[in-house]
């Protein structure tokens, strides 16, 4: 992006596409790519906003210039897989996953989209199963995406099966103020799928109609997600998106505050390993008769207080003071022997030498003893 003016035009996009403005932000992001064609970050960030509207070809597209404007930028790879992914191309789109991790080994994004390429090969769901297929041109696909309005949301939750058959897979992440939740579940029609929700919970189910030309007896068997949620929502402001690959319900929170887990049964197991609180008056302790409350009522003696304060504070000898301490102290803790070999050794060697042991020092003259690299003179006086 060249210019400010440009700068601006792009932080307007993004700021589009984190406000769920996909329409808008695609708008803006077709002016950026128009501005600078050559920069690989404009089509990445398109080829997200498509992918978002649930346009897996087109964010293909996108994606494949990004790629070929910067074969080493690790995001552009992403959305190539990403848009590959999406269209059912899950080979494709796992050696995008790879080779964007050639360049980026750390990426969380790459390492997540890799594992659900593993998942889906490895899903009972999609092997052995034949799902319709959607014609890969936008133009010709009736409605990739749909998008619950306020009138889909309801206080009420569907009839459904207690243990419905039909299962998907399904996650969640956040940010501060929206949950997104995610169903792996492919080819979904929008009349198949029907979302109601409360404050505190939300209910999904898809209800599979047969494939062309199959009797309603071998529909598959509907499936629910039930959930108790962990916080509060606004079910006004939920959108649904149905798309090629997955069925997508954005939930926004009703407090800006990062939840722990996705569901009630977690908050409450939370709560009930918090600690008692005694502060309450309902669950103080009791009390008990004692001696100590009388002490505590006697006044402070501060005279005595500040005397014991001042005596720990005193200061221990140190240096010559604190060895003639220690002289003193075994001097006069001795016998009358070992005080002589004191007085005799230390005398005698000029003061280098103080031996207790009389039946050493009294058989022979104590010679000086001076420190490493000090030399002892006699003085006479």
């Amino acid at each position: 992006m060249g210019s400010e003016a440009d700068a601006a035009l792009a932080a307007e996009a993004m700021e589009a596409f984190v406000d769920d403005d996909f329409e808008r932000s695609f708008e803006l992001y077709t002016r950026v790519v128009e501005k600078a064609p050559d920069n690989a970050s404009s089509w990445i960030h398109r080829s997200a906003t498509l992918l978002k509207l649930s346009r897996p070809t087109e964010a293909l597209a996108d994606a494949e210039k990004a790629v070929a404007l910067a074969p080493k930028n690790p995001k552009a790879h992403l959305r190539r897989g990403m848009a590959l992914f999406e269209l059912g191309r899950k080979a494709e789109a796992k050696a995008c996953f790879v080779a964007g991790r050639e360049h980026d080994p750390m990426s969380r994004q790459l390492l997540q989209w890799l594992g659900r390429c593993d998942d889906s090969e490895a899903s009972p769901e999609s092997a052995g199963t034949t799902f319709l297929t959607r014609d890969a041109d936008p133009s010709n696909d009736a409605d990739p995406t749909s998008t619950a309005s306020a009138s889909t949301v309801s206080a009420s939750v569907p009839e459904i099966p207690e243990k419905p058959t039909s299962t998907y897979k399904h996650q969640w992440y956040q940010s501060q103020t929206h949950v997104t939740i995610e169903v792996l579940a492919r080819d979904v029609r929008a009349s198949e799928a029907e979302f109601t929700a409360t404050r505190d919970s939300a209910t999904l189910t898809i209800t599979r109609a047969p494939p062309d030309g199959v009797s309603d007896s071998v529909a598959p068997p509907p499936y629910a997600l039930r959930l108790a949620l962990f916080g509060s929502i606004v079910p006004e402001e939920t959108r649904v998106s149905v798309g090629v690959a997955k069925v997508e319900l954005r939930l926004r929170k009703s407090e800006a505050i990062q939840w722990s887990d996705l569901t009630a049964e977690a908050r409450e197991k939370m709560a009930a390993a918090q600690p008692l609180n005694f502060s309450d008056a309902s669950m103080a302790r009791p009390a008990y008769p004692s001696s100590k409350a009388a002490q505590t009522k006697r006044p402070t003696d501060w005279d005595k207080l500040e005397a014991e304060l001042d005596a720990e504070e005193e200061e221990a000898p140190t240096g010559d003071a604190a060895l003639n301490k220690l002289f003193q102290d075994i001097y006069g803790k001795a016998d009358e022997e070992t005080r002589r070999a004191m007085n005799k050794s230390f005398q005698e060697s000029g003061g280098t030498v103080l031996s207790t042991n009389w039946a050493e020092i009294g058989a022979k003259t104590t010679e000086a003893q001076p420190p490493e690299g000090m030399e002892a003179k006699k003085y006479e006086i």
